[in-house]
């Protein structure tokens, strides 16, 4: 393999959007230095498929070894491993350097957000339905799970009440921004449903870069923006929202609901949330108190 040719000692300044001063991104150059250096020790010769040295005083491979698999200088990752200031190795470099250690996925997610990198989405099986649909249903409040296509994978009774039953639709349309735009029933009782589709909208595009990587998701962007003209006058605005303090309010055959948002990102793999909807009153309790004896 011929390495990539790259200068040395490259001089660049920070990126924009880095976080931190100098002491800070002095830390995070020798975690990455150490970081580097604990995982090419880790493996072996045999295990990368290179002959066994037996007479090697060090464990693990050698720099030029780790170097050479990732396409790259034996000079420039020994800086990498020194901890030099200046080096800014790219996304394709990193998941070169990652492929080059055999690193696991927490390895990998690791080691793109030391270099300054959005770390790619997760490969590994999610958390299996069973195990969500347990989580909503040990909370007492409205709660459903989804993932960052926003394809909801859990929910319970209480949410059933509030936005509809996420049952009686087939498992393919079990999706927020499909049923918000294609289905009138679902979220009816919300008294700002509009108000709450938008806000979809903007965090989905927030949460995650599923609408530029993702086939399926990009192709169902592509539908609802030629098929809904409120979809697409909403995408178009580019709003970004993180969703999180937000209230709503729905009315319910019991009487009138609100409450008060909270949400938690990456509950399991990449993209995934969690999402519950707690009440914001006395009354709210009182109905979701009466509505769980009953169900």
């Amino acid at each position: 393999m011929t390495p990539i040719q790259i200068p040395d000692l490259p001089s660049q300044q920070a990126r924009p959007g880095d976080s931190g001063g100098p002491e800070i991104e002095k830390n995070r150059r020798m975690e990455l230095a150490e970081f580097l250096r604990a995982r090419r020790m880790r493996l072996s010769p045999e295990q990368v498929g290179l002959p066994s040295r037996q007479r090697r005083r060090t464990p693990g491979l050698r720099r030029e070894d780790v170097a050479e698999r990732a396409g790259v200088s034996a000079a420039w990752y020994t800086y990498l491993e020194q901890g030099r200031g200046g080096i800014r190795p790219s996304r394709d470099l990193v998941a070169s350097l990652a492929d080059a250690l055999l690193l696991p996925e927490t390895d990998r997610t690791y080691l793109f957000t030391l270099t300054g990198h959005v770390p790619p989405a997760a490969t590994t099986a999610e958390l299996s339905s069973s195990f969500l649909q347990q989580l909503v249903e040990h909370v007492t409040a409205p709660a459903y799970c989804t993932d960052a296509s926003t394809n909801v994978l859990a929910w319970n009774s209480f949410a059933s009440e509030v936005f509809g039953d996420f049952a009686a639709w087939p498992a393919e349309h079990r999706n927020l921004l499909w049923l918000l735009f294609n289905e009138p029933a679902f979220a009816s009782r919300l008294s700002r449903r509009e108000e709450y589709a938008a806000r979809v909208v903007h965090t989905f595009r927030t949460r995650s870069q599923a609408y530029l990587s993702d086939p399926d998701v990009i192709a169902m962007v592509g539908k609802l923006s030629q098929e809904n003209p409120a979809f697409k006058e909403l995408w178009a605005t580019r709003d970004l929202r993180q969703g999180t303090n937000d209230t709503i309010q729905a009315v319910h055959p019991l009487g009138e609901l609100t409450f008060r948002t909270m949400m938690w990102q990456d509950v399991a793999p990449r993209g995934t949330r969690f999402s519950a909807y707690l009440p914001a009153d006395a009354a709210t309790s009182t109905i979701l108190r009466e509505l769980g004896t009953t169900a």
